[in-house]
């Protein structure tokens, strides 16, 4: 048993409250106790106590929609003209640079963000992977990267009709077997989803395969929806009322799926999403960076959907997708008073709820029986801390402080800043050969 103490504790989750001179006591399996101190310390007095100093304890962050893959694209040059609009952007950019991943590239792409996760107190992350020219195999090698990380991840692979069937198919069989995998064996803490692109990348055909699949697996789709005006006018074209109604009419709709962006969904799309109870993702730097639009996330958090912030790979993350979103949906409506329980709603409870579904356990919450995912700031409050007043802290304090300790699982995966799993100088010779890799990866771009 250990206890971290002497903290300002943040349980975040339903419950939120705030406990001056905390402590938690926990193992590698859950979290034991939360109170005072002196509490925990009188309960459990053989255990090994850490002090704090008064410094902020919360639960692992959750980054509920990232994008391993797209860590070789920091730096890179384009070889057209810059992209003046969103399908041009994922011409340009993200499918040629998805094509250009080789399997060698996929452990540093996958490790290197891992490693900023740690850094910054995200233990849980779901993550959405494509490498059409590497397909079999791949969410092995992303496990691996978590595995020595010692992060808690659930992992899909991008099935898209856009490279041909082969590669559709061999897509399909990639989710599929690392699914049924994953159910012969006892690891609990990576999950898998069945990874679906856009509407507008996939047939009718693939549609209904995704559908059979997911009800074969009993998982759910993670997929993007409605980024752009084009996935919708698509859906029209084929036929279909917008793509959160086509993906409806395939049952891709419903609590286990994931459905990510919805920028562009029309109030009959949120009343279908808040129905089916489907999980959306709000990704703001990245809807501000393509320039696609303001999700319109009031509307459909009065629909009670599960929304939750994700960072579509911008970083490993999203603590400053709450900042921005804090910022952004003010500015959108020139009303002051907009997203403020909202946001913290999405990032303190939904978020963490959704991973709790993927994981079966409780996860991004201090409570008795949680998974023990902790995070140490060094951040002392210089102004007082409440339950009313925590997103405050959130949003204008945290994200300017760093991390000193990170532990997921119950394990220190770093300790006063030094990440505990690396061998002194493997970071710096994992970064050399990330750079080779990355070179060699833009010649091929």
């Amino acid at each position: 048993m250990k206890i971290i103490g002497n903290a300002t504790v943040l349980t975040l989750g339903e419950n939120h409250r705030v406990i001056e001179n905390g402590a938690v006591a926990f193992d590698e399996k859950k979290i034991h106790a939360i109170g005072t101190t002196e509490e925990i310390r009188q309960r459990y007095p053989k255990a090994k106590l850490k002090s704090v100093k008064g410094r902020v304890l919360m639960p692992g962050i959750v980054n509920t929609h990232m994008h391993l893959y797209s860590t070789f694209a920091r730096g890179i040059a384009l070889k057209d003209a810059p992209p003046t609009n969103f399908v041009q952007i994922l011409e340009r950019l993200w499918w040629r640079l998805d094509k250009a991943l080789t399997k060698e590239d996929l452990y540093l792409t996958a490790l290197i963000p891992l490693l900023d996760a740690v850094r910054n107190g995200v233990t849980t992350l779901i993550d959405h992977h494509a490498s059409p020219n590497c397909i079999t195999g791949s969410l092995d090698v992303l496990r691996d990267a978590f595995r020595k990380c010692g992060l808690r991840g659930s992992l899909c692979y991008e099935i898209s009709d856009r490279d041909g069937f082969e590669k559709c198919d061999e897509a399909f069989r990639e989710n599929a077997n690392f699914i049924r995998g994953l159910k012969l064996e006892s690891e609990a803490d990576i999950s898998a989803m069945i990874g679906l692109h856009a509407s507008f990348t996939l047939s009718d055909t693939s549609l209904e395969r995704a559908a059979e699949l997911m009800k074969a697996l009993q998982t759910g789709v993670h997929i993007h929806v409605a980024e752009d005006k084009a996935d919708n006018e698509d859906a029209v074209n084929r036929g279909y009322r917008s793509v959160v109604d086509r993906l409806h009419r395939f049952n891709l709709t419903g609590p286990d799926s994931i459905f990510v962006h919805g920028v562009n969904c029309d109030a009959h799309d949120i009343q279908t999403l808040g129905l089916t109870k489907t999980n959306v993702i709000h990704n703001p730097r990245s809807n501000m960076n393509n320039a696609v639009g303001c999700a319109p996330l009031e509307k459909m958090l009065e629909e009670k959907i599960n929304v939750s912030f994700g960072t579509d790979g911008m970083s490993a993350s999203p603590l400053e997708d709450l900042m921005v979103a804090n910022l952004l949906h003010k500015h959108q409506a020139g009303d002051p008073r907009k997203i403020y329980g909202e946001a913290w709603r999405m990032f303190a409870v939904n978020g963490p709820r959704l991973a709790s579904k993927l994981f079966k356990k409780k996860v991004g919450t201090i409570e008795e029986g949680a998974a023990p995912d902790l995070v140490v700031w060094d951040y002392v409050p210089p102004t007082p801390v409440t339950a009313a007043n925590t997103y405050g802290h959130l949003t204008f304090g945290l994200p300017f402080s760093k991390v000193q300790t990170t532990i997921c699982q119950g394990k220190t995966l770093m300790d006063d800043g030094v990440l505990t799993f690396l061998e002194e100088g493997e970071e710096e010779e994992l970064c050399a050969k990330s750079r080779e890799l990355a070179s060699s990866l833009w010649e091929r771009f």
